[in-house]
C-alpha cells in the first residue's frame, strides 16, 4: 500500500492529482491510499508519520508549504516531499528540507509520475526500521537509528540507546539478524556498533557520538574499517 498526502488549497488541482494517482494505481498495479489536506496547518497538526509521499503546495495561506515541510522534517526524515507551485523560483528552497523535487502547475501526468517514483525510492531507502524488544517487564519498539550500540552480557543483550539502556535475553547473532542492512558492525565479537553514531575511529578504538569509546579487536579491525567506509560512502 502506497500512502500519499495531497496538501493544497486549490480544490481543482487536488481533483487532478487524485485522478493521476488513480491512473497510476491501475497502470502500476499498486494500491494507493490518498488523504487530502486543504491547508498546511491541518496537515501539520494531524501528521502521524504514516505517509510515504507528500505533494505539498508552497503557496498556501496561514502556513505555507515550506514552513509545513520544516515542521514535518523535525519528526519524519523518511517521507518523500514533492513541492507543487505556480512559481518555480520558490521551489529552490526545497533543499532546506531535503525535498525530492518540485512540480510547476499545471501538472502533466508523466511529469507527475516521474516525480512520484523518485519520492517512493527516497521513502523506501530512508524508512526507519523499528525492532521490538521484551525486557521481561515491558515490550517496546526501538528505532534502529536510536540504538547506539549493543553489547553481550552473559545470556543477555544490553541495548544502549538515546532513551536509556535496555536488557533482554539474546545473542549478538540474534541482534545481527534483526538489524541486517541497517548499518551495524561488530567492533569486537560481543559488541555491535551502529555506524551512524561513529564520529571517529583509530586502529584499536571507536568513538560514538564523541562521548563513548569502545575497543576494536585485532580480529575485527580490517572488517570493521571496511564496513565503516562502505557506510560512509553510502554503499552499506
Amino acid at each position: 500500500m502506497l500512502r500519499i498526502a495531497l496538501v493544497d488549497d486549490d480544490v481543482e488541482h487536488l481533483k487532478l492529482m487524485r485522478s493521476y494517482l488513480k491512473r497510476y494505481s491501475t497502470e502500476e498495479y499498486v494500491q494507493v491510499s490518498v488523504k487530502e489536506f486543504h491547508n498546511g496547518i491541518n496537515f501539520v497538526e494531524d501528521y502521524d508519520g504514516s505517509f510515504d509521499v507528500v505533494f505539498l503546495d508552497i503557496e498556501m495561506p496561514h502556513l505555507d508549504g515550506l514552513e509545513a515541510a520544516h515542521r514535518i522534517r523535525k519528526i519524519d526524515q523518511s517521507v518523500g516531499i514533492i513541492f507543487v507551485t505556480n512559481m518555480a523560483q520558490y521551489a529552490i528552497r526545497g533543499y532546506e528540507v531535503n525535498a525530492i523535487d518540485f512540480i510547476v502547475k499545471p501538472v502533466e501526468y508523466y511529469i507527475f509520475t516521474d516525480k512520484l517514483k523518485k519520492a517512493i525510492r527516497f521513502s523506501r531507502m530512508n524508512a526507519e526500521k523499528e525492532i521490538v524488544i521484551d525486557t521481561g517487564d515491558t515490550v517496546m519498539k526501538l528505532r534502529a537509528s536510536g540504538i547506539t550500540y549493543i553489547e553481550k552480557e552473559k545470556n543477555y543483550l544490553v541495548y544502549h540507546t538515546k532513551d536509556g539502556v535496555f536488557r533482554i535475553r539474546g545473542t549478538i547473532a540474534d541482534a545481527e539478524s534483526v538489524l541486517k542492512s541497517e548499518g551495524f558492525s561488530k567492533c569486537i565479537s560481543g559488541c555491535l556498533v551502529n555506524l551512524r553514531h561513529v564520529t571517529r575511529a583509530s586502529k584499536d578504538t571507536v568513538w560514538l557520538d564523541d562521548d563513548v569509546q569502545l575497543p576494536i579487536s585485532r580480529q575485527r579491525k580490517r572488517e570493521f574499517k571496511e564496513e565503516l567506509m562502505k557506510y560512509i560512502g553510502g554503499i552499506y
